[in-house]
């Protein structure tokens, strides 16, 4: 009987661990990241930011976590310092307009177009 009731609370923590995640921003390992100013310039508001190794597949998870970048507005972010692919979608999940080899070292700025 005990058994179940572990097996079913321990995936309810991996449930509400994952939505916490869904919702939060990136976590980066190190803990070391400069500040970034995002300028955007897309035409409409950006509310999901991704990273990437330079010519690497896998990307980070959303960066702006509950943020958002209206159109025209500049927000500051921290994110490791480097060499980075950069992803950027509407609220919608739409667009993945991806800026490619942005260096990104303590007070740099991305203008997002």
């Amino acid at each position: 009987m005990l058994a179940p009731v572990r097996l079913f609370v321990a995936s309810l923590l991996l449930f509400a661990s994952s939505v916490a995640c869904a919702s939060s921003p990136a976590v980066f390992a190190d803990g070391m990241t400069v500040p970034v100013s995002l300028v955007n310039r897309t035409g409409e508001t950006i509310c999901f930011l991704y990273l990437s190794p330079i010519n690497d597949d896998s990307w980070t998870g959303d960066v702006l976590g509950s943020a958002t970048v209206p159109e025209g507005a500049t927000r500051t972010i921290r994110v490791p310092p480097g060499n980075w692919d950069v992803r950027i979608e509407n609220c919608q999940h739409e667009g993945g307009s991806i800026l490619r080899g942005a260096r990104i070292a303590r007070g740099s700025a991305l203008v997002l177009q």
